[in-house]
């Protein structure tokens, strides 16, 4: 059994020549460095607002498809223009490249020490990437900060470590948010949880 490791730059350059994993486009050969590919913003940016009812419920929304009343704004910008983030506001932002992992690869994704001096804090929305992933990772930016920042579409703003796994995984990726069409879907699907229902049986 090999022992799971986690890829150098070179290691991950065979991979993507190889066609073994997918980080397209990549911009600039530096986006690949030490143990790390940069990640850069796409052009869309959701800023999470207000909700309409009292609270999110994901019982309540268990049977339907949708939540049916949006708690995001969409916002696009063009290329070379602003998205200013201001302090307390909270978006979600697809990145720009497509990310295509086998099934031995596990991905971890961080924010840069840069954005994060400013306060701005940049996660993933899961914190990690499953084997088998396939899509566009789609982060979380949340200004802590006093200062408005203004963050620029294909700017550096995350970093994506990758690990071999000691064998290929069982059940790979097969969740809710991968290969989302234009970016669309963003919003929480907790209310898809096939937990929910053994619980709400357990309940009543």
């Amino acid at each position: 059994m090999e022992l799971s490791a986690t890829l150098s730059d070179k290691s991950i350059l065979e991979k993507v020549r190889r066609g073994e994993i997918v980080i397209h486009p990549i911009l600039d050969n530096k986006q690949i460095s030490g143990a790390k590919v940069d990640l850069r913003l796409d052009n869309i940016f959701y800023l999470i607002g207000r909700f309409k009812k009292p609270y999110y419920d994901p019982m309540e929304f268990l049977a339907k498809k949708e939540v049916g009343e949006s708690y995001v704004e969409k916002r696009m910008v063009r290329y070379g223009d602003k998205f200013v983030l201001h302090p307390n506001d909270y978006a979600l932002a697809p990145l720009f490249e497509f990310v295509k992992l086998p099934n031995n690869v596990l991905g971890r994704l961080d924010g840069r020490s840069s954005l994060g001096r400013l306060g701005i804090v940049v996660h993933s929305t899961a914190g990690s990437v499953d084997p088998g992933f396939q899509g566009h990772l789609v982060i979380e930016l949340m200004n802590n900060g006093l200062l408005p920042v203004a963050l620029y579409p294909l700017m550096r703003v995350a970093t994506l470590i990758l690990t071999t796994l000691s064998t290929d995984a069982e059940r790979p990726y097969e969740g809710k948010y991968g290969e989302i069409e234009g970016y669309e879907e963003v919003e929480s699907k907790f209310h898809h949880d096939r937990d929910l229902p053994i619980l709400k049986q357990m309940y009543t």
